[in-house]
């Protein structure tokens, strides 16, 4: 493989890693403090924060896909790099602003915690919205590499 293979593999696992760890971080940091506040909606909000990250974490493994589909390409080195580049910036952006969006429904809930199920759906919408981004980013690194 080349260098611009093994940097294209690299940033494919590498960036969507990082918009995970940050959005994994900003969505337990609020889940913790909103814990903290009011006890008695613990539950909710640690399913809340649950599902939130699993849905982070599927970036993660788009990131993962395309660094080893890259590993076993014969494609050119330019390919490589730029299918890396592909979900690399797709995922490190979905990532944060998940985590984000995450957050802002356990704050939420915190703020007024009689509306929990409505704000749960639109999370869980608008998560799936979010995510449709790194899916675009998976098959055009997928495409890049074909």
């Amino acid at each position: 493989m080349t260098t611009f293979g093994i940097f294209g593999a690299a940033l494919a696992i590498g960036m969507p890693a990082i918009g995970v760890a940050f959005g994994e971080g900003i969505a337990a940091r609020k889940s913790l403090d909103t814990i903290s506040k009011n006890p008695d909606i613990k539950g909710f909000v640690t399913t809340i924060t649950i599902l939130g990250m699993a849905l982070v974490e599927s970036i993660a493994i788009y990131g993962l896909l395309i660094a080893n589909s890259i590993i076993w390409s014969e494609s050119g080195e330019f390919a490589m790099l730029s299918a890396g580049l592909a979900i690399g910036l797709a995922g490190l952006a979905v990532g944060l602003a998940e985590g984000k969006v995450t957050g802002q429904a356990i704050e939420a809930v915190l703020r007024n915690p009689e509306v929990k199920n409505t704000v749960l759906i639109n999370m869980i919408l608008f998560l799936a919205l979010i995510e449709s981004i790194a899916i675009y980013g998976l098959l055009v690194a997928q495409s890049i590499l074909k």
